[in-house]
Parts: C-alpha cells; sequence; structure tokens
C-alpha cells in the first residue's frame, strides 16, 4: 500500500514529473532556442527540489543501487580516511544536470563523482533508448600485458534515422588483481555506448570512470569521419608523448657589470653627398 506523501511533497513531484516531461523535448544540440526552454526546466526543478524535497526524497536514494551511486560513502578508505557525504546542494544540481540531459534520479543512471554528474552504463543505455538507437557492441578479448590496464576492442554496429554504420573502439580500462571479466567487460561497454551517443549527438558529457584524472598526450583521432570508412578509432599507443622529466631549476647567478662602451665618433664620407 502506498502511503500518501504531505501535500508540499505532492506538489513537488508534480512539478519534478513535469520538469523531466519537459526536459524529454528539448533539442539541446544544435538548437540555439533550446537555451531558453532549458531555463524553464531549471527553474522548475528548482521550485520542485526544495529543502524537505531534498531530505525526504532523494537524499536517501544516495548510494544506493535504486538511486544514484557517488564516490562519498561516508566510509573511511584504504588509508582510513573518511569523506563527507555530498551536501544537499551539491545533489540537487547534480539531479538538475541529469535531468535536463534525459537522465533521472533512479537505476543508477548517473554518479557523482568529485561534485560532478557523470552518466553510467545504465544512463547511456537509457539515453541511446530515448534517441532510437538500434545498436549491437561486439566487445573482444583483452589484449593487454599490463596488469593495471585492459585493453578491448568494440565494435558497434547501429542504426539511427535511416543510417547504418560501424566502427571499431579501442577502449582501455583500469584493472587490478580483483577485477572480474564481467566488471571489465562493462566498463568497456559503458564507454562504447557514450562513444556512440557522441558520434549521434556531438555531446560529451565527460568521462567520470578511474582514468577521467589521468592526462594522456596523444593524436584526437575524428570519430565521424573514421567511422565512415570501417576503420578502428581511439588512442594510437604509439603516438602518446613521451613526457621528459624537467631538470632541477638552477640557482641565477649574477650578471657582471661591463663598463660601458663609448659611442664612437661620427665619420663621414667626403664622396658621399649630405642630405
Amino acid at each position: 500500500m502506498c502511503t500518501r506523501l504531505p501535500a508540499t511533497i505532492e506538489a513537488a513531484k508534480e512539478k519534478f514529473a513535469l520538469a523531466c516531461q519537459e526536459a524529454t523535448t528539448l533539442e539541446i544540440v544544435g538548437n540555439v532556442a533550446a537555451a531558453f526552454n532549458a531555463v524553464g526546466v531549471v527553474t522548475l526543478l528548482r521550485e520542485a527540489l526544495t529543502e524537505e524535497v531534498m531530505d525526504k526524497v532523494f537524499m536517501p536514494l544516495m548510494n544506493t543501487k535504486i538511486g544514484f551511486m557517488t564516490d562519498r560513502t561516508g566510509k573511511p578508505d584504504k588509508r582510513g580516511n573518511v569523506k563527507p557525504l555530498y551536501s544537499r546542494d551539491v545533489v540537487r544540481d547534480c539531479i538538475i544536470d541529469a535531468v535536463i540531459i534525459g537522465l533521472l534520479p533512479t537505476g543508477n543512471q548517473f554518479n557523482i563523482l568529485a561534485e560532478r554528474m557523470y552518466p553510467t552504463k545504465e544512463g547511456y543505455t537509457a539515453l541511446l533508448k530515448k534517441l532510437g538507437v538500434r545498436y549491437v557492441i561486439e566487445i573482444g578479448q583483452d589484449k593487454s600485458q599490463n596488469p593495471q590496464y585492459a585493453e578491448l576492442a568494440c565494435k558497434i554496429s547501429f542504426s539511427h534515422n535511416g543510417e547504418k554504420n560501424s566502427f571499431t573502439l579501442n577502449v582501455s580500462v583500469v584493472k587490478n588483481d580483483y577485477s572480474s571479466n564481467d566488471q571489465i567487460r562493462g566498463k568497456a561497454e559503458r564507454k562504447a555506448k557514450k562513444a556512440l551517443y557522441e558520434y549521434i549527438t556531438g555531446s560529451d558529457f565527460g568521462d567520470g570512470d578511474e582514468t577521467s584524472t589521468q592526462v594522456v598526450d596523444a593524436v584526437a583521432v575524428e570519430i565521424r569521419q573514421e567511422a565512415n570508412t570501417g576503420a578502428t578509432i581511439g588512442i594510437d599507443p604509439n603516438a602518446a608523448a613521451v613526457v621528459q622529466p624537467q631538470p632541477t631549476p638552477q640557482q641565477p647567478q649574477p650578471i657582471p657589470v661591463q663598463p660601458t662602451a663609448q659611442p664612437a665618433a661620427p665619420t663621414y664620407n667626403a664622396n658621399k653627398p649630405a642630405f
């Protein structure tokens, strides 16, 4: 039996549902007018996500599988350090960011990492479904000899709005002694779905997984061009820049002061006419 919510929560529920419905009609990519429509959705969401609603409805969903996961659980890490749970304001902003692009704060469709919202594998599955994309992802075996990373080739075949195409994406994911094959393939699947969504929409919502804080200098590959040729898309391991160690800075040495030279007396050429 469903318990009747307080009137204030019921009113906020209607506003939130309306905002989610309005967000599904937004065409953010390539549509200048979408900014005006998005403002209305954000305003409606902020009106719905009051402190009471956040505390009674959405904060309890944090760090649950039926809600959304974060990188702050309130539990000590391997070093014994404990980071506090995210505040109400941070969670509210991340929920708004998620709803604007078509995600919900349920079903683990997004995570909060470093105070930012990132779509998960389930999130990209929902986004691709809303776009009406039909696809098949074939994930190869790990070819990496590095015990810390797995390298897998993902072949993505899809059809959308009459376009049928396929491309191969080389992805790398972090692994350790406790990583199962399903976990590794799940991370690779997320990256494949993210790449497919970016190819279709041109929108990149960032990457908040385990490699998001690592900087790699590599040659960029245009996914749209390579997809039409059936070539492999990904970072060329031979193109990564090797960072050379920087020499230790030397203390500045005093510059000896040289005596100022006296200017030489001007000379004139008798054969040269004067101006």
